[in-house]
């Protein structure tokens, strides 16, 4: 234990950078991008994974326009860099990439088709989404890189066949910022002022590898073109080249020159449309009137002359007046006989009254007599009621010689109500006295 070294932190951490830096020089890792993020300063972090172990990375700023495409998850790729090591945190080791691959052809192309399916069952590829191309469009947006044949191509193209407005917004074709440069150019031409934003859009860059082209793949470039309100045509690589951008646009062209053409017919073309069309319309209107001539005559032979037509309208003025009198005539004379009919079953009034008039008499006698009787009856129902009433009154009883003890204002039913010294009253017929009792036997 005596003969095993002591370090410090910091020592230890410097003797094991050096035994890492100074055994690997430059080295080829290749495996799966499954995490990337870039920082505040624009490095990229890269998180490397195959089946067993992960390896992290750093893409420097100064380094990343040396990439030709852009890194995304779920990429094979093989970096090339060195490894060194961070130890101030916390102890790690990295990668520090200066070239990025992707891994192979065959990855290259299994991602691309990956993504074109997805699209596709989006709807992104669908013909009805595809936008018309304007025949003869007032101004041309093209974009494409400021340097190379490609616009030149498209510009002498246009100047032979149709001169039109075009404006170029140059951006970068490839590498590492090459889809935000596109982006920005399709969101660019959307956002400018109606006067100024062309009728179609051009997006073109001449052939090249599959992995030179991968910008024209990318799945945020292929969403900008499809949300896109103005048409647009694509004319990326050779003809035997195919983007995706190809299939979500609104028309493919083989070549930048085809684009060009695509846009501008030449004069030749024009006139000779306008030719047709003045042909056309000479024809038509030659047709419209020889019609209308036709008509014309037609209708002459049928019009008669006024007095003809007054004659007549007169004569049937008369016929219908004729037959409008005789038959008001018949009308007033069925009424006449149908009223005649009628006063026959009708009787004069007076007998009517009369009649009715004895009835009423009737009527009135009968209840006088009823009134009559009815008063009688209640008058001796009354007097029998009255003298019932008198027989069984008090005042008469009192006279036949009863009368009424009172104790208290009431009246005395039993002699077990009256005590010693009681004061009674006795109402007789004619007035009323008070007695005390003295005594009770």
């Amino acid at each position: 234990m005596i003969n095993i070294p002591e370090f410090n932190v910091s020592d230890f951490n410097k003797l094991f950078k050096n035994v890492v830096e100074s055994n690997f020089g430059y080295v080829r890792i290749r495996g799966e991008i499954s995490e990337l993020k870039t920082a505040t300063k624009g490095q990229i972090y890269i998180t490397l994974k195959d089946d067993k172990s992960i390896l992290s990375g750093v893409i420097w700023e100064s380094k990343k326009n040396y990439i030709n495409f852009k890194p995304e998850i779920g990429m094979e790729v093989t970096v090339t860099g060195k490894i060194t090591t961070w130890s101030r945190f916390k102890t790690t080791y990295q990668i520090d990439i200066d070239n990025l691959e992707i891994a192979g052809e065959g990855a290259l192309l299994k991602l691309i088709q990956d993504r074109k399916k997805r699209l596709k069952e989006k709807g992104f590829f669908d013909q009805e989404n595809k936008k018309e191309i304007p025949y003869l469009p007032s101004r041309v947006g093209i974009i494409t890189s400021p340097s190379g044949s490609v616009i030149h191509d498209i510009i002498n193209r246009l100047k032979v066949r149709f001169l039109l407005n075009a404006d170029i917004w140059p951006v970068s074709v490839q590498g590492n910022g090459a889809v935000e440069s596109l982006i920005l150019a399709v969101k660019g031409f959307n956002n400018i002022d109606i006067m100024q934003k062309p009728d179609v859009i051009i997006i073109a860059r001449g052939g090249g590898s599959t992995e030179d082209l991968m910008a024209f793949n990318d799945e945020e470039l292929a969403l900008e073109i499809f949300k896109s309100e103005i048409p647009i045509i694509t004319a990326i690589g050779h003809e035997t080249d195919t983007t995706i951008v190809d299939f979500v646009s609104d028309l493919r062209a083989s070549t930048p020159t085809a684009a060009a053409e695509m846009v501008a017919p030449t004069k030749v073309q024009l006139i000779e449309k306008i030719n047709n069309f003045e042909s056309n319309l000479n024809q038509l209107l030659n047709n419209f009137f020889q019609k209308k001539l036709a008509l014309l005559l037609n209708l002459s032979r049928l019009i008669k002359e006024p007095k003809f037509i007054l004659n007549n309208f007169k004569e049937k003025y008369k016929n219908t007046y004729i037959r409008f009198s005789k038959e008001i005539k018949n009308i007033l004379i069925n009424k006449k006989l149908k009223f005649n009919s009628l006063s026959h079953l009708v009787k004069p009034p007076n007998n009517i009254i009369k009649v009715k008039k004895e009835r009423i008499h009737l009527i009135e006698k009968n209840m006088n007599n009823f009134i009559e009787r009815k008063k009688n009856n209640t008058r001796l129902g009354f007097n029998s009621l009255t003298r019932l009433l008198n027989s069984n009154s008090v005042n008469n009883n009192l006279k036949k010689g009863y009368t009424i003890l009172t104790k208290s204002k009431k009246i005395v039913k039993k002699s077990s109500e009256i005590n010693l010294n009681d004061s009674l009253a006795v109402k007789f017929f004619d007035k009323t006295i008070r007695i005390n009792v003295k005594k009770i036997n």
